[in-house]
């Protein structure tokens, strides 16, 4: 799906989301400020057909207040939320080359951080044997054995970190013990001659 922004108000675009589209093809998780009394902000897509949208969003700074929204094609408003974060609803492209923006609106007089994570994709993720039945993939004991080896070895590798931290430690109390030491005598034959 290509990505863009729906409109660029005033050019307000925060430094971070401009970074962001640089490198946004799907649109991973993006932040921006969004300030009080600027208006909407709003991020589009334009889905491929039979894509569905997922994602999450939250609020965050001294108050929190957002009203967020999804618009679809013809600027139909297909959901909206008031919470300060949650996941957003999925929405299903039922035509080639409808837009849908996702439009985040302050509610408070302070400066809010915004961070949204949206992906478009397919439901039928799935694989499927040759007479299109979903091929079920079940856990077995060699997955769990490999899972536990992994386990086991990051479980030793901490434990060696460990030790060589409490060594460290050690040494290094024994060098600051050393050096205050140096230190009084110093001082006490400075004081006697």
């Amino acid at each position: 799906p290509s990505w863009r922004p729906a409109s660029m108000a005033p050019l307000r675009w925060p430094l971070g989301a401009l970074c962001a589209l640089a490198g946004a093809g799907r649109a991973g998780a993006l932040f921006f400020e969004l300030k009080p009394g600027a208006g909407e902000e709003c991020f589009r897509w334009i889905p491929a057909l039979g894509q569905r949208c997922v994602g999450k969003y939250e609020a965050d700074g001294p108050e929190e207040g957002v009203v967020v929204r999804m618009v679809g094609p013809e600027g139909k408003e297909l959901w909206r939320k008031t919470e300060a974060s949650g996941a957003v609803q999925g929405v299903d492209v039922h035509s080639e080359g409808d837009s849908y923006s996702l439009c985040f609106e302050s509610t408070i007089s302070e400066n809010q951080m915004i961070s949204f994570d949206v992906r478009w994709g397919h439901d039928y993720d799935h694989d499927l044997d040759e007479g299109g039945r979903e091929i079920k993939k079940y856990v077995t004991q060699n997955h769990t054995d490999r899972m536990k080896d992994t386990v086991l070895k990051l479980y030793s590798r901490v434990l060696d970190i460990t030790e060589q931290q409490e060594f460290a430690i050690t040494r290094e109390a024994v060098h600051r013990e050393t050096a205050e030491s140096t230190n009084t005598r110093v001082v006490w034959w400075t004081l006697m001659e």
